[in-house]
C-alpha cells in the first residue's frame, strides 16, 4: 500500500468567510456544506464539488467532490469518504461502496499506526502499516469484543488479518496487533495476547485447535505476586515472574481451585502436568505443593509437611499411592490429616507428619483415629519377623497376622526410651514388678512384650512381694525368714508346678520329694533337688503346691543369686519365685492364678523379671 500523502496544494486559498462553492456551478448545502467547510472547503482534501446533493427517500444524502464524497443522515450527521487522500475511502470504493458497505457513520480517524472508519453496515474499514487494508465486523462477536472488552484499536492495535471463520467448532478468529480475538458459540469472544507469556503457552498447546480450546475470559493481571491468568474451555494458564506460564487443567485444575488457586497454599504452577504415571495418573508441581490425578481417585493436592512425607515415601509410586482428598486441618491440638489410597498421613505440631497404613490403620480407625487416647502417631510403623509396631502419643498399636492390638503407655515404655535403669538383655518378654516405696509388700505387675524391637504392654495387674518389701539395689535379700525381695533384673529359665500349662520354659512337674535348698554352705543351696526329708531351711515344694493356698501349683524360677545370672553367694537369699496365691511372701512375687498361668504360657527361656522400688528402677 502507498504511504500516506499530503493532499495537493490549491492555487488559491479562499476567504473562510466566503462560500468556497461560489466559484463553481455546484453549491453544497446544509450538513454536507458544514462538513465540507470543516474539512477546508475547496482547499481541503475534497476539493471542488462535482455534483449537487442527492437524497433518496430511504437512504442518506450524498454529494460528490473531486477528492471524495460526503454522506449525510439526520441521525448520523455528515461524514466524508476520502478517495484521493484517505486510506479507507479507496477500500470502500473497491469493495462495493454504498451498496456493499453502507454510508460512513464516522470520519476517517488516523493515528501513528494506521486509520479506521466505520460504515452503516457495521463494518470498520482499516489500514495500518503492519496489516494493510482490513475490515472489522463491529456488530459481530469478534468486533464487539474488540471495543467492549479491549478498548478498540488504541489499546489492541489495528487488525493484521481478516476475520476467519469456520475454525474449530465453527468458530472465528481475527488478529489485532498482538491480540488474537477468538470466538465460538460455547465460549464467547475473548482475546489472547500472542506476544505474552500466557499467549506463548497457549500457542504451545495448539491454541484453539489444541486441548485447551477457546479462551473464556480476558487475561487478568495484578494478581498475587503481580501474576496473571486466563481461563480457557478446558483449563487455565497462569503466570508469575517467579514461575513462568503453565497450564492447569482437568483434575489438576479442580484440585488447585479447591485450595484457592494462586491465592491458596499451592500458589502458581511450576510446570505443566506430567501424565503417563502409575495407574494412568498425572502429577503437577506448584510453588506450595503438588496435585495428583488418577482415574480411580480424581484430582487432589498435597502440601506442607504432609506433602514432604508423601514424597519421602515415594509419592504416588510408593505404598500410599494417590491422595483421595485434600488435607483436613483444624483438628485436635492443631493437627491435620490426609487420606491416600494406601493409608493416612497425620500431622501435628508435636509429632510432625507420620503415616498409618494397613492393619495399623484399620485398628487405629476402629478406635477413633487421633481422637482416641492414642492421639497422633509419633513415627512410621516398624516391622520385623512378620510383626509390626507403631508408637503414638498415648501408646502403641501392634500388628500380627492375627490382627491389630492397641497398648497404652505404661512403664513398659521405659524399656524403649532409656528411662529403665536395668537392662532387658534383649528379652522377648519382661515382667516389671514395681513397689511405690520401701517396706511395702503391695506392687504393680506390668507384663511387657517385644514386638518388632519395641516393648509394648500385654497386661497389668497388682502383685505382692516380700512382706518386708524390697531391699535396696545391691543389698542381698538374705534368708527367707527376713521376708525381703531383691532389687534387680533377673532372667527366667525354668518353670515348675503340678502340670505344664503350655510353657516353652523347661518345666519340672513337682512330686512329694520336690525340695528347694535353703541351707547355706550345702551342695543344694538355692537349687532344686529331691529328698524324702525336709531339713532346716529347705523348702518342701510339694507342700506349697498342694496346700489349700496352692502357692506353687504353678511357678517360675527367678534367677536371683544363681546361674545363669550370677554365681551362688551363700546366705544371700534363695527360693525367689514367681508363683500363685497373691499374698505377701517371704521374698517371691505372687500374682493371681490367671496372671501366673498366662505368664508361663507366653514365656520363653531368657525372658526377664525386673523388680524393685520405682525410684530405683527408673530414671
Amino acid at each position: 500500500m502507498p504511504d500516506l500523502q499530503e493532499p495537493p496544494t490549491p492555487t488559491a486559498i479562499p476567504d473562510p468567510g466566503v462560500s468556497a462553492a461560489a466559484a463553481g456551478p455546484f453549491t453544497p448545502i446544509g450538513g454536507i456544506a458544514a462538513k465540507w467547510r470543516e474539512l477546508g472547503g475547496a482547499a481541503g482534501p475534497l476539493g471542488e464539488p462535482t455534483s449537487d446533493e442527492s437524497c433518496t427517500a430511504a437512504g442518506p444524502c450524498v454529494e460528490t467532490f473531486v477528492g471524495g464524497e460526503i454522506h449525510y443522515t439526520p441521525s448520523t450527521g455528515a461524514h466524508a469518504v476520502l478517495f484521493t487522500s484517505g486510506r479507507t475511502g479507496p477500500r470502500w470504493a473497491a469493495t462495493g461502496g454504498l451498496a456493499a458497505v453502507g454510508y460512513p457513520v464516522t470520519d476517517e480517524r488516523c493515528t501513528a499506526g494506521g486509520c479506521s472508519q466505520r460504515f452503516s453496515s457495521g463494518i470498520d474499514l482499516t489500514w495500518s502499516r503492519v496489516g494493510g487494508h482490513q475490515q472489522v465486523w463491529t456488530r459481530g462477536a469478534v468486533g464487539g469484543a474488540l471495543y467492549n472488552r479491549y478498548g478498540g484499536y488504541a489499546a489492541a492495535g489495528y487488525p493484521s488479518s481478516a476475520e476467519v471463520c469456520g475454525t474449530r467448532d465453527n468458530g472465528c478468529a481475527q488478529e489485532f496487533g498482538g491480540l488474537r480475538i477468538l470466538w465460538s458459540a460455547s465460549s464467547g469472544a475473548f482475546g489472547v495476547w500472542t506476544p505474552g507469556a500466557i499467549g506463548g503457552a497457549y500457542s504451545r498447546t495448539g491454541a484453539e485447535n489444541g486441548w485447551l480450546g477457546y479462551p473464556t475470559s480476558r487475561e487478568t493481571c495484578g494478581l498475587r505476586s503481580a501474576g496473571c491468568k486466563q481461563t480457557f474451555q478446558r483449563g487455565v494458564i497462569s503466570w508469575s515472574a517467579a514461575t513462568g506460564a503453565h497450564v492447569s487443567r482437568g483434575g489438576m485444575l479442580a484440585a488447585w481451585a479447591a485450595r484457592g488457586a494462586e491465592n491458596g497454599v499451592l500458589g502458581y504452577p511450576l510446570d505443566n502436568e506430567v501424565c503417563g504415571q502409575l495407574s494412568g495418573g498425572c502429577v503437577q508441581k506448584y510453588q506450595g505443593g503438588s496435585t495428583y490425578w488418577s482415574p480411580a481417585t480424581g484430582g487432589h493436592s498435597t502440601n506442607g509437611d504432609i506433602r514432604a512425607r508423601h514424597e519421602n515415601l515415594g509419592a504416588h509410586t510408593g505404598y500410599l499411592g494417590y491422595p483421595l482428598e485434600a488435607e483436613v486441618c483444624g483438628q485436635r491440638n492443631g493437627g491435620c490429616y490426609q487420606w491416600f489410597q494406601g493409608g493416612v498421613i497425620f500431622w501435628s505440631p508435636a509429632t510432625g507428619s507420620q503415616p498409618v497404613r494397613g492393619g495399623m490403620r484399620a485398628k487405629y480407625e476402629s478406635m477413633g483415629l487421633h481422637l482416641s487416647y492414642l492421639g497422633y502417631p509419633q513415627t512410621p510403623e516398624r516391622c520385623e519377623g512378620g510383626e509390626c509396631v507403631q508408637p503414638f502419643q498415648g501408646g502403641y498399636i501392634s500388628w500380627k497376622s492375627s490382627g491389630g492390638r492397641d497398648h497404652r503407655h505404661t512403664t513398659c515404655t521405659t524399656l524403649n526410651d532409656g528411662r529403665s535403669r536395668y537392662p532387658t538383655g534383649g528379652a522377648k518378654r519382661v515382667l516389671l514388678t514395681i513397689a511405690g516405696g520401701y517396706g511395702q509388700s503391695s506392687a504393680s505387675a506390668v507384663y511387657c512384650q517385644k514386638v518388632a524391637g519395641t516393648y509394648v504392654t500385654d497386661w497389668t495387674t497388682d502383685a505382692r512381694v516380700g512382706s518386708s518389701g524390697f531391699r535396696r539395689p545391691g543389698v542381698p535379700s538374705g534368708p527367707t525368714r527376713f521376708n525381703y525381695s531383691p532389687t534387680g533384673s533377673y532372667s527366667v529359665t525354668e518353670a515348675f508346678g503340678l502340670g505344664n500349662p503350655g510353657t516353652a520354659l523347661p518345666y519340672r512337674t513337682l512330686n512329694p520329694r520336690s525340695r528347694w535348698g535353703g541351707n547355706p554352705y550345702t551342695a543344694t543351696y538355692n537349687k532344686y533337688f529331691e529328698s524324702s526329708a525336709w531339713t532346716g531351711y529347705d523348702e518342701d515344694m510339694w507342700y506349697f503346691a498342694t496346700r489349700a493356698t496352692h502357692d506353687y501349683r504353678q511357678g517360675a524360677v527367678i534367677n536371683y543369686n544363681r546361674p545363669p545370672d550370677s554365681a551362688i553367694v551363700q546366705d544371700a537369699g534363695f527360693a525367689i519365685f514367681l508363683h500363685e496365691n497373691k499374698a505377701p511372701t517371704a521374698g517371691c512375687i505372687a500374682l493371681d492364678d490367671w496372671a501366673v498361668e498366662d505368664y508361663l504360657r507366653k514365656s520363653t527361656p531368657g525372658d526377664r523379671i525386673i523388680m524393685g522400688v520405682a525410684s530405683d528402677l527408673f530414671r
